[in-house]
């Protein structure tokens, strides 16, 4: 049985972080091809707060564009996962992670906010969970600003050609990717190709796939690297 490839379908500058990781604590390395489905588009003319004490990203996406258009790094940044907290701490920000989904950002903020905080999160125009309504129903001042809008992308010819001869990995960070890739690949053949999705949510999309899924055992990166360096072993081990 031929190695698989790896499909990276979220944005390439997390897809490239994510592989770096992996690479990392497995010292593995396979054959990877980056086509994304969704595109990253920044607003213009988004006005910024100079109020804020406390930060909520749920994306590098959101780190990237605040620091590109601020010098403030005076708020406390309370990130989703590693990955963003990583992101932000280069960034110059003291960011704290949750490791997992958005209800697990919302639990650490709510354990760590005063009422005196003016909190703001800054997002894409899609979110599963608008923290900035969660937070003023809890009676916080949080308001969401909108910093990119998350558009689309067409699969590449590679990687459809890809899917439809070669074995292959396609790991999955959101229900959106998971919504967009379903969206082109209906009806087109796939020779053998298997998901492994950080949770449920994400994996809900693909179900009429009739493909194999895997969920992590956690909603974070170290647990999607698991399940990756498992998957990758397993064929090699079938080769």
């Amino acid at each position: 049985m031929p190695d698989p490839f790896v499909l990276m379908i979220r944005p390439e500058p997390q897809s490239r972080a994510f592989l770096k990781a992996f690479t990392v604590q497995t010292g593995l390395e396979t054959d990877v091809i980056f086509s994304p489905v969704l595109g990253i588009v920044s607003r213009q003319g988004v006005a910024l707060p100079a109020d804020a004490s406390l930060l909520v990203f749920t994306s590098v996406n959101s780190v990237a564009l605040w620091s590109e258009l601020t010098s403030d790094r005076k708020p406390r940044a309370f990130c989703v996962g590693k990955n963003t907290a990583e992101a932000a701490r280069a960034q110059g920000f003291a960011a704290e992670s949750a490791d997992g989904t958005g209800e697990d950002l919302l639990s650490l903020i709510l354990s760590n906010a005063q009422e005196s905080d003016r909190i703001y999160y800054l997002s894409g125009n899609f979110a599963a969970l608008d923290l900035a309504q969660a937070l003023q129903a809890r009676g916080y001042n949080a308001r969401r600003i909108v910093l990119y809008d998350q558009l689309p992308l067409p699969l590449t010819q590679t990687a459809l050609d890809v899917l439809e001869r070669k074995p292959v990995i396609v790991p999955v960070f959101s229900p959106r990717t998971a919504r967009y890739f379903v969206d082109q690949i209906a009806g087109k053949p796939m020779h053998d190709c298997r998901f492994l999705c950080i949770s449920a949510n994400a994996a809900a999309p693909l179900e009429g796939l009739l493909a194999p899924i895997e969920i992590a055992s956690a909603p974070t990166r170290d647990a999607m690297i698991t399940a990756l360096n498992m998957t990758l072993r397993n064929f090699t081990a079938k080769a």
